[in-house]
């Protein structure tokens, strides 16, 4: 009789220890799954690690010839740069080690300073900030991170009135065809 219970106690046992590691096995995988779920969702943790970040040289600064924050770097693999000078296009992604809040005082008074008009702007989890200046238009994103860092991404480009003009649904005298991808 001892020895009946002492079998149906380890039979219990290898039950439940079998039952625990298939549960660990199952649980495993969700957990390293949601890690990196969390750590996708957190600021700072996007493609900035696989791509090289260089400094802002004088030459880049005259090239682009728009303020830039002191001490910014920018990632190679995500900034566009076509022309120069008044005439620069592109997009520049900027890493600052000053507060996002920071960032966004800085651009509203220098982009001011240097003849840029502010159209808009929105605060969310990020800030967008809208300019113009005779016949070009600035958009940038400041993005808020972790350790009072901070991301900026610059988008600079021509307008033109028939662009302005079709998104404020001005009537233009120009005839349109109803094809929205002709060129006029």
């Amino acid at each position: 009789m001892a020895q009946d219970q002492e079998n149906r106690y380890n039979f219990h046992m290898i039950n439940r220890l079998f039952a625990n590691k298939i549960l660990f096995l199952a649980i495993i995988p969700l957990v390293l799954s949601s890690c990196a779920t969390i750590n996708n969702m957190m600021p700072g943790t996007d493609d900035e690690s696989s791509s090289e970040i260089k400094e802002i040289s004088l030459n880049k600064r005259l090239q682009i010839s728009i303020p830039i924050p002191e001490s910014s770097k920018y990632l190679t693999d995500k900034t566009i740069i076509f022309g120069e000078g008044s005439r620069f296009t592109g997009v520049l992604y900027l890493l600052h080690d000053i507060p996002a809040d920071e960032v966004v005082e800085f651009y509203r008074v220098k982009m001011r300073d240097d003849g840029w008009s502010e159209i808009a702007i929105v605060r969310s989890d990020f800030v967008l900030m809208n300019f113009d200046k005779e016949d070009r238009f600035a958009t940038i994103k400041v993005n808020r991170k972790l350790f009072e860092n901070s991301t900026s991404e610059v988008t600079i480009g021509p307008k033109t009135d028939t662009t302005i003009n079709r998104s404020i649904n001005i009537d233009n005298t120009i005839d349109q065809s109803d094809d929205p991808f002709s060129i006029e």
